[in-house]
């Protein structure tokens, strides 16, 4: 087996050399192989050297590096004038070569900088089974490639049946309550969650192999921490926790009863309250270089914005999160009106976005990002009661009715405007097709974006009839995620995301087919009602572990699932 090599490596090497004494200078070239390079776990690249005008023996010095970190490589020949790595990631791999021929001649550095393209015939995906309760087997998140126009039997899919991990979570001689989240290592996205007992017991099943666990404490003096784990320790050690404190201010005004919480490597700190002058404590572990997420949501009735940042804070200062100076108008006595008609008793929630809502500083500082939602309810005149928002364009989502929803702008910049327009909601019609004809009974959901979402407003759901065709209201002036997907898996699923008019006409794209048959070690039954979820690999937030397509396996255990075809996206 041949040893990778994460730092310089030096390698004597004969080259031949036939013209000693002569006065031409040392010249040193880089080549690689493949001719563009496609990102891949399996993409190797070779780098091969072409060295002239050395005259002696040379030692090869190399370096691959990529974002500021060294690269693994090992090599190609015995000389050492040609090595090779993996291209796993997009991006660029900045090589050099330092020769050092026996003559003493200098030799220039070589360089290349090899640039790792996106495959736009292969998509990353994580495939994710997760077995009823009873059969016995933890859920498991596997990485899965999917080729261009190329279905993909897996065969047998063998669960692990893992093993039954007991024990206690203590800090010394302290039993701690806590809420468990157990991920194995390798598969990040197979997570297991449980509680444990008020005397800190836990008994849960896991994959045999060290996981992590963030660890979630349900009493006091303690904060939540990520520990390593293995499965045949009796006890999780939870060790004394590290306090972080801060103001909330804006200006030299001190906010009190906000609510702020850290996430530091994404592990939540404890939530806490400010008090009467603005100041807060939280528990939690932190290194230098964490990278930190604080969300601070002010008391009701502040108009003020829940604030939003993420940065690499220095946590041993003191945490200052500092509103920006905004302007507050106060709505009261604005009528919200469909039509000619006031809208009494109806409940409104004032949402926005604003991007620069304060800043937080910590060592450095990071802006902060502004949401806004307000909750309030028209009087019987339709009339909204006192409520401050900030400046600015906002809108207005209110409620007629349930299925009735309005969005109307607010833009509160100049000033408060005397009406709250609540449009009526708007018809559409659309078809889900496949390339040859309709798709009957492909479902339709509409899924809220922008306004609407900040508003909490739910997913509309339609099934298309016979000849494909939905049709249904929609809120005027609101937007929405489109996702069509074919239960029939004739077509894969197909997304459209914040639009705000429907096409007449969505072609859903070709899919391939992934597809296999689930067991358990040691049985020769085969997993019934398994669910079986496609989810993007690369993904962040709530699409992370938003389904691509998923299934559940059928009484024999086997599952077909259509995703789209890499090569027609």
């Amino acid at each position: 087996m041949r040893i990778l090599a994460f730092a310089l490596v030096m390698l004597a090497a004969a080259c031949g050399a036939d013209s000693a004494g002569s006065d031409d200078t040392c010249q040193v070239s880089l080549t690689y192989m493949p001719d563009p390079v496609v990102a891949g776990i399996d993409t190797e690249v070779r780098v091969i050297s072409v060295v002239t005008n050395s005259f002696g023996n040379n030692v090869y010095n190399w370096s691959v590096m990529k974002s500021g970190m060294l690269v693994p490589f090992e090599d190609a020949l015995s000389t050492g004038s040609e090595i090779v790595f993996i291209a796993d990631e997009v991006g660029t791999y900045d090589v050099t070569l330092d020769v050092r021929p026996s003559s003493g001649f200098l030799c220039p550095q070589g360089r290349a900088s090899v640039n790792a393209l996106m495959d736009l015939n292969t998509m990353k995906a994580r495939l994710h089974i997760t077995p009823p309760a009873n059969v016995g087997a933890p859920l498991v998140d596997r990485p899965l490639s999917i080729r261009n126009a190329t279905d993909f039997d897996m065969g047998p899919v063998v669960l692990e049946p893992g093993v039954i991990a007991t024990g206690q979570v203590r800090s010394g001689s302290t039993v701690i309550p806590a809420y468990l989240q157990f991920s194995p290592l390798g598969m990040p996205g197979a997570v297991i969650e449980t509680f444990t007992s008020m005397t800190g017991q836990f008994s849960v099943r896991l994959l045999d192999q060290p996981h992590e666990v963030i660890v979630v404490p349900m009493i006091a003096g303690y904060g939540p921490r990520r520990v390593a784990y293995s499965p045949s320790s009796t006890t999780i050690t939870l060790a004394l926790p590290q306090t972080f404190s801060g103001v909330v201010r804006q200006g030299a005004a001190r906010i009190a009863g906000a609510k702020v919480q850290l996430t530091i490597d994404g592990v939540p700190s404890t939530l806490t309250t400010t008090d009467a002058s603005g100041n807060f404590s939280v528990l939690g572990f932190s290194t230098s270089t964490s990278t930190v997420k604080v969300e601070v949501t002010p008391a009701g009735g502040s108009g003020l914005p829940r604030l939003e940042a993420t940065g690499t804070l220095d946590l041993a200062s003191v945490i200052d999160v500092n509103y920006s100076a905004l302007t507050l108008r106060n709505l009261s006595g604005t009528s919200v009106r469909r039509g000619a008609n006031a809208q009494a008793n109806k409940k409104v929630a004032i949402v926005g976005t604003i991007a620069s809502a304060g800043t937080i500083t910590a060592g450095s500082s990071a802006n902060a990002t502004g949401f806004l939602r307000i909750n309030t309810t028209t009087d019987a005149a339709g009339t909204l009661p006192s409520v401050l928002a900030p400046a600015g364009p906002l809108f207005a989502v209110t409620t007629i009715a349930p299925g009735d929803l309005a969005v109307g702008a607010l833009d509160l910049t100049a000033g408060v405007p005397a009406q709250i327009d609540a449009p009526g909601m708007t018809s559409f019609a659309t078809d889900g097709r496949s390339g040859n004809g309709p798709l009957d009974g492909a479902t339709l959901d509409l899924v809220p974006a922008g306004a609407l979402a900040l508003a909490g407003a739910p997913t509309l759901h339609f099934t298309a009839d016979l000849a494909g065709r939905v049709i249904g209201l929609i809120p005027s002036g609101g937007s929405f995620d489109v996702r069509w997907s074919d239960p029939a898996s004739r077509r894969a699923p197909l997304v459209d995301r914040d639009v705000t008019q429907l096409m007449a006409t969505y072609v859903l794209p070709p899919a391939v087919y992934i597809s296999g048959d689930i067991t358990v070690t040691g049985s020769s039954n085969p997993v019934i009602g398994a669910s079986v979820q496609v989810l993007c690999a690369d993904c962040t937030g709530i699409d992370k572990n938003r389904p691509i397509a998923e299934a559940a396996s059928d009484p024999h255990g086997s599952f077909s699932i259509a995703v789209p075809d890499p090569g027609a996206m």
